[in-house]
């Protein structure tokens, strides 16, 4: 084997073995138990997802949990996406910590302009290659948290721009392109009340009807995730028509 050969194969190996680097991407609005933290979509166009708002009104909101399952034990690398709501004010308001099987990280996050992945540090997984993942809110104002990448390769920074990043998501996630599925006579796009109602209506009609939504939930800001309910309206006598 000449020395050209040998390199090629060497690259190929390298390839390969980065290739498999172990790593996990946990989304924040899939935590198990969101405890006090609800799911704010507000920055979808921007940022490509939905994440997990601490809405305390002041008062720190319950720890939202999770167990992550890991392809392997060892130390991991983590990155927090997150973003300082109010970055001119002296205090930062929103600041929130990531607990690892009841142990507290030193960092706080929350304090960066604009969202950005932020390198924490490492964590070290066990032999059951599982991690309980709690996100403790500080303020009770607004702390926001995206996304947790963990991988064991330091320099596994995930991407900035938004079409990358998505397309990132979805690889590491394991979500499939989209298939066809036939030809409608109404799409409604947005599972919200006015969606649904929109989709239900027609369908008494008679009308093929395809119904799209961006999250696992129907109901849109009246959903159980977002939890803003709807409540009937009692018109004044000067309303009425």
């Amino acid at each position: 084997m000449n020395k050209f050969s040998f390199l090629a194969i060497l690259i190929l190996f390298t390839g390969i073995l980065f290739s498999q680097t172990p790593s996990v991407l946990i989304e924040a609005e899939s935590f198990q138990n969101k405890g006090g933290w609800v799911v704010d979509q507000q920055f979808i166009p921007s940022m490509g997802s939905p994440y997990l708002l601490a809405h305390g009104m002041g008062e720190p909101v319950e720890n939202a949990s999770t167990i992550v399952d890991f392809p392997e034990s060892g130390r991991y690398h983590f990155w927090v996406r997150t973003k300082d709501w109010v970055p001119d004010r002296r205090e930062t308001p929103d600041t929130f910590k990531v607990i690892f099987n009841k142990k507290k990280f030193s960092k706080i996050f929350g304090v960066n302009e604009g969202w950005q992945w932020v390198s924490a540090g490492r964590v070290k997984v066990g032999d059951s290659n599982q991690l309980k993942v709690e996100l403790q809110d500080l303020t009770g104002f607004e702390g926001r948290c995206d996304v947790i990448y963990f991988s064991k390769d330091k320099n596994d920074l995930p991407p900035f721009e938004l079409e990358e990043m998505t397309a990132w998501r979805k690889k590491e996630l394991g979500i499939p392109p989209p298939k066809n599925a036939g030809d409608f006579d109404l799409v409604v796009v947005g599972g919200g009340l006015a969606g649904c109602g929109a989709a239900v209506a027609a369908t008494r009609q008679g009308v093929k009807v395809a119904l799209i939504n961006d999250r696992p939930v129907l109901g849109g800001n009246a959903s159980k995730e977002i939890r803003v309910h709807t409540e009937e309206l009692e018109f004044l006598p000067s309303c009425r028509s």
